[in-house]
């Protein structure tokens, strides 16, 4: 490849520039940045001097003339310092947190092995001393955990202002894209005890909340990789988002025809023919099934998203 395209690409990179605000810069397509970056083209002689002061550069500097150049400096001991401390604290506080609702679901207050686990007497009479703390102890645990990832990316951000090198950013998107997908499943479990201040609220409601926030917070991943040059599969992502959506519109469904059951059996004979006996059965099994199999369709779209993420930033080293 020519010198001077590997310089444009460098220069680019160590400024922290994307492709596309290179050429608004010049006032020219990115499709033509990207052409010189891969060496099919040269820039014109006229953009030349641009090129120089856009970077801070002069045009022997561009060229290769003077001294070459780094497309990104060697990593200083404090930046692995807080590479380190980035991974410790991001991989720490989602464990606290794991381990927070495991004690919060299964062996606190509203858990379902805390009964079996120690004599059921016991277990009514000193309820408070046992399942209670064990109840406080994970909520705490859980959002411990949280504030920790919390500042391990702000933390991290700090030290790498004002732009990351691709191999940082990368690591950024793969630990945080781990940490909210082990958040997700965590308060789709607990957010609705956690959460509902006395309101009975179906933990499927918070499922489809939290599915489509850290879904969002996917697709800005995405379009801040393809700013950096990284193009991730478009039909996997429309693929993803159809999967999610089904998710979604068959959990609303079986939710209200669930409830719309539930309420025509209370109202007793006056719509027996409606919903009595084994019809009122089959329809709430069947709701019930709709309603696992949403749950399934509904984490595979995060899930989707998060694999290609991965995938495309491997390749792209």
């Amino acid at each position: 490849m020519n010198i001077l395209c590997e310089n444009i690409r460098a220069l680019r990179k160590a400024q922290g520039l994307t492709q596309k605000e290179l050429a608004e810069k010049l006032e020219i397509s990115d499709k033509t940045v990207s052409r010189w970056e891969s060496g099919v083209q040269l820039p014109e002689a006229s953009l030349i001097p641009q090129l120089a002061a856009v970077f801070g550069v002069t045009i022997d500097e561009l060229y290769g003339v003077e001294k070459p150049v780094s497309e990104e400096p060697a990593p200083r001991i404090d930046d692995r310092k807080a590479i380190l401390d980035f991974q410790i604290w991001m991989i720490a506080g989602a464990l606290i947190s794991l381990l927070g609702s495991l004690l919060y679901r299964y062996f606190g207050s509203v858990g379902y092995l805390t009964p079996s686990l120690i004599d059921v007497d016991y277990y009514n009479t000193a309820k408070g001393a046992t399942a209670d703390i064990f109840a406080f102890v994970g909520i705490i645990a859980i959002f411990v955990g949280l504030f920790a990832v919390i500042i391990a990316k702000v933390r991290f951000a700090g030290a790498f202002k004002p732009h990351m090198p691709d191999a940082v950013y990368a690591l950024n998107v793969r630990l945080t894209g781990a940490a909210i997908l082990v958040y997700a499943v965590i308060f789709m479990k607990t957010a609705p005890e956690i959460l509902s201040f006395g309101f009975i609220v179906p933990r499927q409601v918070y499922g489809c909340i939290f599915v489509a926030a850290l879904t969002g917070v996917l697709l800005w991943y995405r379009r801040r990789l393809k700013k950096r040059g990284i193009t991730l599969s478009k039909p996997l992502a429309i693929t993803a988002l159809t999967v999610g959506g089904l998710g979604i519109a068959a959990t609303i469904i079986a939710l209200i025809w669930r409830d719309s059951l539930t309420f025509a059996v209370a109202l007793g004979d006056e719509v027996t023919s409606f919903a009595s006996g084994s019809s009122a059965t089959a329809g709430a099994f069947i709701a019930g099934i709709m309603l696992s199999v949403a749950d399934w369709l509904m984490i595979a779209m995060p899930v989707l998203l998060y694999i290609d993420l991965l995938v495309k930033l491997r390749k792209s080293r």
